[in-house]
Parts: structure tokens; sequence; C-alpha cells
């Protein structure tokens, strides 16, 4: 027995198993990782079921971890100011309990079709992706979150986010 493919695969491929929107979500946290692994750092993902916590995973060093929770989308351009997001009452509940740092990251692709989200070539491989980033457990986001896009995820970024855990175990002076 064939079973057919997704309607959104392309070409009609019969391997494809993720729907669009599963498809994204893995490229999302795929990307978080890329990101984890060129700062040196592990990115532990939190299991389906049980991410309770309102966040996706976590980017681990010595000290603790940091939060994340991550989306993906090709409905905003890698260009512009900003981007916004709708807020979940509960995730929103969730990022205000921790006492470490909770990052909300958002994945932006530049193409919504699946096969032009990395582009290979002779030269290497490029993702048409770019991911912008907000602390929300420490401020008030209301049922939105706006994210800035001169805030963009790199290794620097993550440098500053283990600047930032480790601050939560430094006494105020």
């Amino acid at each position: 027995m064939t079973v057919p493919p997704p309607p959104d695969s392309p070409n009609g491929s019969a391997f494809v198993t993720l729907s669009h929107s599963g498809a994204k979500g893995r490229f999302g946290v795929s990307y978080i990782r890329s990101i984890a692994s060129q700062a040196g750092v592990g990115f532990t993902e939190t299991s389906p079921d049980e991410d309770v916590l309102a966040v996706d995973g976590t980017i681990d060093f010595a000290v603790a971890s940091a939060r994340v929770q991550v989306k993906c989308t090709s409905q905003f351009s890698i260009g512009g100011s900003s981007a916004t997001w709708k807020s979940e009452l509960h995730w929103r509940e969730q990022w205000g309990q921790s006492l470490l740092p909770v990052y909300f990251v958002l994945v932006v692709l530049d193409f919504d079709e699946r096969p032009r989200w990395i582009e290979h070539h002779p030269g290497g491989t490029d993702h048409k992706a770019a991911a912008f980033w907000v602390r929300v457990n420490n401020t008030s986001t209301g049922n939105k979150i706006r994210i800035p896009k001169d805030q963009r995820l790199t290794v620097d970024v993550v440098e500053q986010w283990h600047r930032e855990v480790e601050a939560c175990f430094t006494p105020a002076a």
C-alpha cells in the first residue's frame, strides 16, 4: 500500500513525512542548534510532551542554562526593523516564573517554499534564513512580542546570554 505524500510536498515526493509547519519547526530548532554549535555550547531540546515551561530547549552553559522558545516563519522578511509575534498567556506566566533568562527566538525564512530554505552550491551551503531574539522573562510583553531585527542571533549573542546567565548567580553589590 502506498501512502500519498502530504499535499505540500515538493514535486509530490513520496518520501516526505513532515507537514510544512512541522518542517518549519524542525528547521527553526536546527538553526538554533547550528548557532549553538558554532559557539561551542550544546542545545538540549525539550521533549514535545514536556514543554510545560513554554520553552523549546536550553542553551547549555557550564554554570546553568538559558531557556529558549523558538518560532520559525516565512511571514516576515529578514530585513526591516522588527517583527511581532502573538504571545499566549500561559507562555508569559511560565516565562515570568523563571529566575534564569528566557529568550524568544524568531527564525525568519527568506522563502516559504521548503526547497528554497537551503541553497547548495559548489562553494558551500547557504541557509536562506536569519534569527532574531528578545528576552521575555523580565519584561512585560503583553499579548504580543516585539522582536527587534537589530537583535540578530549570532555567536556574540550566545556569549552575551552566557553573561546574563552568570549574572543570575552574582550577588548584587
